[in-house]
């Protein structure tokens, strides 16, 4: 029998024993999914309070900026990543601030873990709790 694999540091035993199981990297995921679209349900309706008159769009934009600080381009280019994953599969249909929550949460989740597999959590099914439908 061959010897097996050590972490490089007795430091990170437990978090590499840990990120073997499923269930706690998925608890993981959807507290960080919780967290984001609390976030960006609490910075949405700031924004409506501040831009009473502003479409759906405009309102999605600020946040996106808000929560990315990313310039307009990356704010537009963030939306039509969105609206291309969501909003236009399996049937087409207007991009919604669930969309936009849920791809701030699947982009930023695996930004922080890059060298993870993707998601085991069904991202979709907690923004529909925490985000309403008709904003």
């Amino acid at each position: 029998m061959g010897k097996q694999a050590q972490p490089a540091s007795t430091h990170h035993w437990l978090d590499h024993t840990l990120r073997q199981f499923d269930i706690f990297t998925s608890l993981r995921e959807r507290k960080h999914v919780r967290r984001t679209c609390k976030d960006a349900l609490k910075l949405y309706r700031a924004v409506a309070a501040e831009m009473p008159e502003a479409s759906s769009r405009e309102r999605y934009e600020r946040v996106v900026a808000r929560r990315t600080g990313a310039d307009p381009a990356g704010v537009a280019r963030i939306l039509r990543r969105a609206e291309e994953s969501f909003a236009s599969w399996p049937s087409e249909h207007p991009l919604r601030f669930r969309h936009v929550a849920e791809y701030l949460a699947i982009t930023e989740q695996l930004n922080a873990e890059p060298g993870g597999h993707g998601l085991r959590t069904r991202v979709d099914v907690v923004v529909a709790r925490l985000i309403p439908a008709d904003i």
